[in-house]
């Protein structure tokens, strides 16, 4: 028996006549608004990471800083005008299709994360700021500010998924452009997940194994549940495809536009804003994953298997040797690849800068357990993942 994709779900009479008096075709502004915010944040954030390798941190409110605020009162603000306008003018639709909350407001889920998310991205602010001005300059991505920030993106770009997760299933909008700011939203949390984890997630581990023990744990934590959610054959090609033209596209403009060091000490002489690296190629495992789980017989473990069997595979076959070219070929230094890019506090002759360092490249018997540990726990996360997007099928609120 082959997997279908799941059809939308039929709401209780009561929802439905409910809905009904909502319009259908109807996709209220705030999803709009949601989706464009936690696409908004994720460029900041890549913007202000080739800001900091490019000019410092020059001061508080750099434009970067300022998109990844905007995004975040953008969410909250419409999130909660969403809220008082059900609580207070739509009061009767809102019982039967909203949470209700403190016993006064009506609220859907989605709106809900999008607030927390919000409120905790803006108290991030003055905070890092104290931060800085009483340690100076981060040595770790995740500081404490940092962190507050990052889970505060998190959740608006969840909540804005789930947002539409609500429309999706009950079939009020049109289906197309539900889809379409679902993959914005998710393929900008997926994006935002990697981007934590940087520090394992770089093209000099892509031949040992802790790369894909990672890129497994957090992909297939998120892609099955995505894929499921969107109800489409190629749900996880499709948020998979949207992360890579988040990066890559964003590395590209930024290259266009000039820029200097303004922080000392100045090793690098630049002049023009330096790219992230080039995003890996999930896309290609992610259509085999897809694949599987249209042809795989029914059985969460077994889909999970397979899912994390060709995710991991799949990856670690284009990701090596891609590696390789990326890091030592001369053919790779140019706008499109950008892997001449460089940190100006770095001195442009450092040893090992177009070559692997001494034990960068592991071992076949150790790289084989590391795909074998890749496998095993991303067969865990699939699972959970699975019933995770089973969840989401289900959300009507």
């Amino acid at each position: 028996m082959s997997f279908t994709i799941p059809t939308p779900l039929t709401p209780a009479p009561a929802a439905m006549r409910s809905r009904a008096a909502e319009g259908r075709g109807a996709i209220p502004v705030y999803i709009y608004a949601v989706s464009l915010a936690a696409l908004l944040t994720m460029v900041g954030v890549l913007w202000d990471i080739s800001w900091h390798r490019t000019i410092g941190r020059d001061k508080f409110l750099s434009p970067p800083h300022i998109l990844i605020y905007l995004g975040a009162i953008f969410a909250g603000l419409f999130s909660g005008l969403q809220v008082l306008y059900n609580s207070f003018f739509r009061k009767a639709v809102s019982q039967a299709t909203a949470i209700r909350v403190w016993g006064v407001f009506y609220s859907s889920l989605g709106s809900l994360f999008c607030i927390w998310g919000a409120i905790a991205m803006l108290t991030s602010a003055p905070f890092d700021n104290w931060w800085h001005s009483a340690y100076g300059l981060d040595v770790k991505i995740l500081s404490p500010p940092h962190t507050l920030l990052a889970m505060g993106m998190i959740f608006l770009q969840f909540g804005a998924c789930v947002s539409i997760c609500k429309y999706l299933n009950t079939g009020v909008g049109n289906r197309a452009i539900l889809q379409t700011l679902f993959v914005i939203g998710a393929c900008s949390l997926l994006c935002m997940v990697y981007t934590l984890f940087t520090d394992f997630l770089h093209i000099r581990g892509e031949r040992n194994g802790p790369f894909y023990i990672i890129a497994a744990v957090i992909s297939l934590f998120l892609l099955p549940a995505f894929g499921i959610a969107l109800r489409m054959r190629w749900g996880m090609t499709a948020v998979a495809a949207g992360y890579f033209l988040l990066v890559a596209c964003s590395n590209w403009i930024l290259q266009l536009f000039p820029a200097e060091p303004k922080l000392g000490p100045i090793l690098t002489h630049l002049t023009h804003f330096q790219p992230a690296q080039f995003p890996a190629l999930v896309v290609i495992p992610a259509m085999a994953m897809d694949l599987v789980l249209q042809r795989s017989k029914p059985g969460d473990w077994t889909k999970a298997f397979l899912v994390s069997l060709c995710f991991v595979v799949g990856l670690a076959a284009v990701q090596y040797p891609l590696s390789g070219f990326l890091l030592e070929s001369p053919g790779a230094r140019n706008w499109f690849f950008g892997a001449q890019t460089w940190y100006y506090g770095a001195p442009p002759d450092a040893p090992f800068r177009y070559e692997f360092r001494p034990g960068e490249i592991a071992s076949l018997p150790q790289f084989a357990m590391g795909l074998a540990i890749a496998v095993a726990l991303g067969t865990l996360c699939a699972r959970v993942s699975i019933r995770w997007g089973q969840w989401m099928l289900k959300i009507q609120r």
